[in-house]
């Protein structure tokens, strides 16, 4: 018996013109696709534009990613979970699942058993809805929070020293570190943004020291100081990617009042 015969065919990988497909600094794999994209298999993406066509996620398939864009309608039949969803209309079929935090549509459809978590419209939005629930914000376990170690029983005196002990006013302790998620609101979110940006290691070493300068900062509170240098060291890091110039704004934002439109 032939192979053919014995053996499904392979399918054929067509790689249309204008096609990208890039590789962000996080190891992230990003497609652009002239037209219409259809993801048949798993996967983590940073971005998966069509830029001419829709973007269908086929039933079964789950698919992580940063962004996905497309001028028409992003069809959902397997489970999608992104950050980002700008297209004309999503589409979540029949039992799909959709877990998008932000999503910038002019239609949504779901089906009779489909499920749609977040759909936040802006990150304004997003931002204002914790604003209104600060409390229970606040007492969410970031992950930036960072615990110290017990503290070691000191060791019991001996007989002799027990007397010379003096009874009376004892020294206070020393009062607790300030914590992270008592902030105002921009600067806890900023610093949510920062903390992502450092942990990369990506920027050259004078944009490093500036963003852990400014993460220092807020770990401490030591807003006076932060005020008086924020727009310094946010100058200092070079070509910011999206997660630092949205800090800059939250930041700008708590000293100024200045609200970005956009």
């Amino acid at each position: 018996m032939s192979r053919s015969t014995a053996e499904p065919a392979a399918p054929t990988l067509i790689i249309p013109r204008g096609l990208r497909i890039e590789i962000d600094p996080e190891g992230k794999l990003s497609i652009h696709a002239p037209g219409n994209l259809e993801v048949q298999n798993s996967g983590k993406y940073g971005v998966l534009e069509s830029i001419g066509g829709s973007i269908r996620i086929d039933r079964g398939v789950e698919v992580e990613a940063i962004t996905v864009r497309c001028p028409e309608t992003c069809y959902v039949q397997g489970f999608l979970t992104a950050w980002k969803v700008n297209a004309r209309s999503l589409h979540l079929e029949e039992s799909a699942r959709a877990h998008v935090v932000l999503q910038e549509t002019e239609r949504l459809e779901i089906g009779r058993d489909a499920r749609l978590v977040g759909n936040f419209s802006s990150e304004r939005e997003l931002v204002g809805l914790f604003s209104r629930f600060a409390h229970q914000v606040r007492s969410l376990p970031f992950r930036f929070e960072r615990r110290t170690p017990p503290a070691e029983l000191p060791e019991a005196p001996e007989p002799e020293e027990e007397e010379k002990v003096v009874q009376g006013a004892q020294f206070p302790p020393p009062p607790p570190e300030p914590s992270p998620a008592e902030l105002p609101e921009p600067l806890l979110f900023a610093l949510l943004l920062l903390e992502r940006e450092s942990e990369r290691r990506i920027h050259p070493a004078t944009s490093q020291r500036a963003i852990d300068e400014m993460i220092k900062l807020l770990h401490e509170q030591d807003l006076e100081t932060l005020g008086l240098t924020y727009k310094t060291l946010f100058k200092r890091i070079a070509e910011p990617r999206e997660d630092v110039q949205r800090a800059e704004e939250l930041v700008r934002q708590c000293f100024t009042g200045e609200v970005t439109v956009g």
